[in-house]
């Protein structure tokens, strides 16, 4: 197949982004004309991907590879994004249009490009034009202190994450010769397990830098101060779009690369896993501020969808991939119930009495948080329950006994805010009705979430490891 060919969904959102910006002067005084414009956008790469989705197609000399694994988060990403341009409607106050639809559409096909990498310096270009988009838009409100203090915090860390990623990069080229994951598998065959110490530093590196995308512990400080000083749906895309993208590279590297030192991987992704769960359970227990509870969180998900990965298996990644999705669409759900109340719906306060003046938007916040939660019938019990089960057959007891307690544990936080929301009275007066855009990306994550949680046995047969 052409190589070009296999590029088209890419394309198509690279170009449009520098159609708005060409056009960015034109719609700043429509708020829907960028949001529709990505839209269109996404449908039409949706329908190159799902032509091009006949079997296995590698492209470049290998640099990339469009096959189940990819197209699976390919479609996420361009769910997630889709999510972001609605419930961006309402937050755009002080924003240029277009400049802001353009970098969620370049950020996007950065994130398309990382899914579909097949080597290491692919995959580390992939995530760097992904990164490099977020740091503005983390900081895209210039005129608010506390916006700019992220990006510059999130742009420092995140270089130094960069650093870690691509020096693992090089000391994985030094051992072996190569920078191709089957290529490396294969150099990596002849060696013993453990043996080769700079091979043991450049996993390590590799696997922090992409720990970092993730924000798993102890790589995770970024993503509190980086949620609570961009704009709510920016803090939606991050914690969606770079958390999927990063489980994805994930996976393909520990399965398709470094699958020879499966023992090592599963002792480094323990322990990440272990202290996520941990630490962002813990410490989301004394947070007062929505994005930042929802940050720490976020955190804590990260290390629950670590644990597919700790096995080593295609059925653990499989798990994994199940767990990215739902989790995308509750997450983007709790973050636009967030929007959808504005200022308001930044402090946990905010939701006291909230069920008796706005019932509906309290209905779905509540679904969005049970399935955090983890609490049947939704989506977010079906992914926690794969993960769970995927490290109790890889023989991990005690890490699924810490993952079943630490959701507990994170219970009390989420269920803080339904009391809130539904045993308290209102000190504020009524939110003013959201948009229709906001309205239906609430209703698509809410729909995601109760249909994953009645039947999730049919994405899991979609979700195909690497």
């Amino acid at each position: 197949m052409n190589d070009l060919v296999m590029l088209i969904p890419e394309l198509i959102l690279s170009g449009m982004s520098l159609v708005l910006l060409l056009v960015a002067r034109r719609i700043q005084r429509t708020r829907l004309a960028a949001a529709a414009t990505v839209l269109a956008a996404l449908a039409a790469a949706l329908a190159s991907i799902w032509i091009l989705s006949q079997g296995r197609n590698i492209a470049f000399g290998g640099m990339l590879v469009l096959d189940g694994y990819s197209q699976f988060f390919k479609v996420l990403i361009a769910a997630t994004l889709a999510l972001a341009a609605l419930l961006s409607v309402r937050s755009l106050e002080g924003i240029p249009h277009g400049e802001y639809h353009a970098l969620l559409l370049l950020a996007a096909t950065g994130m398309m490009l990382a899914v579909s990498a097949n080597d290491l310096l692919s995959l580390y270009l992939s995530l760097e034009l992904m990164t490099l988009c977020s740091y503005i838009l983390v900081g895209i409100r210039v005129e608010i202190p506390t916006s700019n203090e992220a990006a510059i915090k999130y742009f420092l860390l995140g270089s130094f994450a960069s650093a870690l990623l691509i020096y693992g990069i090089s000391l994985t080229y030094g051992v072996t010769g190569t920078t191709d994951f089957r290529a490396v598998a294969s150099a990596l065959s002849g060696h013993g397990p453990g043996t080769n110490v700079l091979l043991l530093v450049a996993i390590g590196s590799v696997a922090a830098g992409l720990a970092f995308k993730i924000a798993a512990v102890p790589l995770h400080s970024w993503a509190p101060d980086a949620y609570q000083g961009a704009s709510t749906p920016v803090a939606a895309f991050l914690a969606a779009g770079s958390k999927s993208v990063g489980l994805a590279a994930l996976g393909r590297v520990c399965l398709a690369a470094y699958g020879s030192e499966a023992q090592v991987l599963s002792v480094l992704l323990t322990g990440l896993a272990g202290l996520s769960i941990i630490v962002g359970s813990v410490i989301a227990l004394s947070q007062t501020d929505m994005k930042r509870m929802l940050a720490y969180s976020s955190i804590s998900h990260a290390g629950y969808a670590l644990l597919g990965l700790i096995a080593g298996t295609s059925a653990g990644a499989s798990a994994t991939m199940t767990y990215a999705f739902f989790y995308v669409f509750m997450t983007l759900g709790a973050f636009g119930v967030v929007v959808a109340l504005g200022d308001r719906g930044e402090k946990l306060e905010g939701y006291r009495g909230l069920a008796a003046q706005r019932p509906g938007t309290a209905v779905l916040m509540l679904v969005f948080l049970m399935s955090l939660t983890g609490i049947p019938p939704t989506a977010g019990f079906a992914a926690k329950f794969y993960v769970i089960l995927s490290v109790v057959r890889a023989g991990h007891i005690a890490l699924a006994v810490l993952a079943v307690a630490c959701s507990v544990v994170s219970a009390f936080f989420y269920m803080r805010v339904a009391v809130l929301m539904y045993m308290n009275e209102a000190d504020e007066p009524a939110p003013s009705r959201f948009p229709a855009p906001v309205f239906a990306a609430l209703a698509v994550a809410a729909l995601v979430t109760v249909i994953g949680g009645i039947a999730p046995g049919t994405l899991a047969a979609w979700a195909v490891s690497p």
